[in-house]
């Protein structure tokens, strides 16, 4: 009976294969663009609105992220105070 590949093995397995899809990708995409140069530009759309998106996620996604943490917070320190007794 084989053993299970480690974590890494499978990660490195997992960054080669995403290697060569952006690779053979890539080539088809330059001799799409060599026959019609317009791809160009919709590649550059493409990217463009890409980042657009990244940069919106990680924009709210850290401004959520402070939002929850504060109310988190705000929850235990309220459950701390209800939890002491009274002197």
């Amino acid at each position: 009976m084989s053993e299970r590949p480690s974590d890494d093995q499978r990660n490195s397995a997992t960054f080669a294969a995403l290697t060569m899809v952006l690779l053979v990708s890539g080539g088809l995409l330059t001799l799409v663009a060599l026959v019609l140069p317009q791809v160009v530009w919709m590649v550059v759309i493409g990217i463009g609105l890409a980042l657009t998106v990244v940069l919106q996620y990680l924009v709210w996604g850290r401004w959520l992220l402070a939002k929850l943490r504060d109310a988190e917070k705000r929850e235990e320190s309220q459950a701390v105070k209800r939890t002491e007794p009274d002197e």
